[in-house]
């Protein structure tokens, strides 16, 4: 569901979510900040023990080259493509190709003669004038930028009544689908931890290394795309915004745009939108990465269908293990689980100056991920 409203519209999910963050774990524990950690082990280790766990017939094998961090990303090479040549590719764009259909148009999958497969993105007719900005944005923002967690544009047509947008094709389907088992198989949580990490180095590619910040306004489960291998990518730029260029300026005013549940509550009251406004949109993916459960779960009883709120409630309890989705049967420390929620609500704090950058976030995942695999590995000593 897409939001682009005033402030008024869903406040009320969250302004009742202020008085329970601004509270202490009954535990007293506290968060730190992680910097300048070293790993210990080895990528050959942890590749050994990613290797080793076990697999079974619901669950999604571990990826052995997922620790293979510091090798270059595959790059496909721009096409010039005529729009004759997507007609023809996509069948007229037929409805047996298409794979997709959001906000901005459908998505159909389209095979070169070279045996290349790619997606394009075709605007929906009914909102062509009303879709100009978004069309040019995305281009605009995906020529710029270039990493392995971001799918690539390979090119566009913007031409007569057409507007088309051609990318790389992942092919795994999204991270919502895997959630829901549509692809018969279910995540475990080393392979959660993978995808987070990935999400987050992607958005601090964009908040930090891109040529100008990007802020991306509209991270969410649908919006993750996943590879064979699982590595998990960040799609759909319609939405993205140049962030804030001039020195001392850490905010620009625009008009709300982002999913319901997924949307920083300032910047929905506001209009201001930060880098912090991906943050906080990365905490609610986090947690739903954790549980298996949607931002807003309309289904359920009033105690549990604002799944931050619900959460937290648990969290604050010291009953991270109940937060958890129940296909999740892997044996995980109290540690651990209390480390990654640690992060998660740090994310989701109701105002900005209380949310860590993103590159923050991607280090103590790091250095979660290094801990959750020493126990594995002193697990498998112990057996």
């Amino acid at each position: 569901m897409v939001v682009a409203t005033t402030a008024g519209m869903f406040l009320v999910c969250f302004e009742s979510l202020c008085p329970c963050f601004g509270s202490k774990r009954k535990d007293g524990s506290e968060d730190h900040v992680l910097a300048g950690h070293s790993n210990s082990l080895s990528s050959s280790e942890m590749r050994s023990i990613s290797d080793r766990i076990p697999a079974s017939p619901f669950r999604v094998p571990a990826s052995p080259s997922r620790f293979s961090l510091s090798s270059p990303p595959s790059r496909n090479e721009p096409l010039n493509l005529s729009l004759e040549h997507v007609v023809k590719l996509t069948h007229n764009f037929s409805t047996t190709l298409m794979i997709g259909e959001g906000y901005f148009g459908k998505v159909y999958r389209a095979e070169l003669r070279d045996g290349r497969v790619l997606a394009i993105k075709r605007a929906k007719k009914e909102h062509f004038l009303s879709l100009r900005a978004e069309f040019s944005n995305e281009v605009t923002l995906l020529k710029s930028i270039e990493h392995r967690n971001l799918v690539q544009l390979l090119g566009y047509i913007d031409k007569a009544n057409e507007r088309i947008i051609i990318t790389e094709y992942v092919s795994n389907g999204t991270l919502r689908e895997h959630l829901d088992g549509q692809h018969g198989l279910f995540l475990g949580f080393n392979q959660r931890l993978e995808i987070a990490i990935d999400v987050a180095h992607g958005l601090t590619y964009l908040h930090l290394y891109a040529e100008k910040p990007i802020i991306h306004r509209d991270v969410k489960s649908s919006n993750i795309l996943l590879t064979e291998g699982f590595r998990a990518k960040v799609a759909d730029f319609g939405f993205a915004r140049t962030g804030p260029t001039e020195p001392g300026q850490s905010q620009i005013e625009t008009d709300v745009r982002g999913t319901a549940g997924y949307v920083d509550p300032e910047y929905l009251r506001t209009n201001h939108l930060t880098i912090k406004s991906d943050v906080f949109s990365y905490g609610i993916l986090l947690l739903e990465i954790l549980s298996g459960r949607r931002p807003i779960e309309v289904r359920r009883g009033p105690t549990e269908r604002i799944t931050v709120r619900w959460a937290f409630n648990k969290y604050n309890r010291g009953n991270v293990r109940d937060i958890l989705d129940p296909m999740l049967t892997e044996a995980v420390s109290e540690d651990i689980l209390n480390s990654i929620f640690d992060v998660a609500f740090q994310c989701v704090a109701p105002t900005r100056e209380d949310r860590p950058h993103m590159k923050e976030v991607a280090e103590r995942l790091w250095k979660i991920r290094r801990d959750y695999t020493k126990m594995q590995r002193i697990a498998e000593l112990i057996l």
